[in-house]
């Protein structure tokens, strides 16, 4: 299952990401226009918008939202509590409404119910365990396995992996597996993610003649 995070803040995108990643497969946008392109391109089970964006008020595109992908559940997120807000926000198309900072216990609760009003005969998948080919990632004892071979991976390696195997065969940027892994202030510039992603070729790929990593040029990596 899929939920995506419209926020502004990066510290907020990266927290409410590590709050649901354990569940869903989280995508995040940090503006409107960004989150319009996610949402018309590919299929959300729940949508986390906040109500003060840069370039479009969260209630018009959650307006917006409802227009184009009414059956997607639209949870609000602000730091405004006023009962003409959330008044406001529900008459342009919001399922449910929570104030800044977010409870992380209560957020997932929400999504979870919301998305089983929207699919009554569907039953919830946890991502405890990913797999790619012969590459499987147990997220709950935080091992990896090529085949039937436990590999060796430190906890950043493991965690960019992680991120490539909940994202298969799509552009990852630098900016995307910094925000994932590293604190929301780590320097954009940084050489790390190519070191690191460079160790990470040299465990699975050199080691077992299997190609797993695509370098885009200009853009990123995919992994496949």
């Amino acid at each position: 299952m899929k939920v995506l995070v419209i926020d502004d803040d990066q510290r907020i995108r990266k927290s409410l990401n590590r709050i649901l990643k354990d569940d869903y497969i989280v995508d995040v946008a940090k503006s409107a226009s960004e989150g319009e392109e996610l949402a018309y391109n590919s299929y959300y089970d729940a949508i986390v918008l906040d109500m003060s964006l840069p370039d479009m008020a969260g209630d018009d595109l959650a307006s917006l939202f409802k227009t184009k992908i009414p059956n997607t559940p639209i949870i609000a997120i602000s730091d405004h509590c006023s009962i003409n807000d959330k008044n406001i926000a529900f008459e342009k198309g919001v399922d449910d409404f929570l104030i800044k900072p977010i409870n992380g216990r209560e957020l997932k609760s929400r999504v979870r119910v919301h998305i089983r009003k929207n699919n009554p005969d569907k039953n919830q998948t946890t991502l405890k365990v990913l797999k790619v080919r012969n590459l499987t990632l147990d997220r709950e004892r935080k091992m990896v396995f090529y085949k039937e071979e436990r590999l060796s991976l430190r906890k950043k390696e493991l965690q960019i992996l992680e991120y490539f195997m909940l994202n298969p065969n799509r552009v990852i940027s630098r900016s995307d597996i910094l925000e994932y892994v590293w604190e929301a202030d780590t320097n954009p510039f940084t050489n790390t993610v190519d070191v690191h992603i460079k160790r990470l070729r040299d465990k699975l790929e050199t080691a077992f003649g299997e190609k797993y990593f695509e370098t885009v040029h200009g853009m990123g990596y995919i992994f496949c």
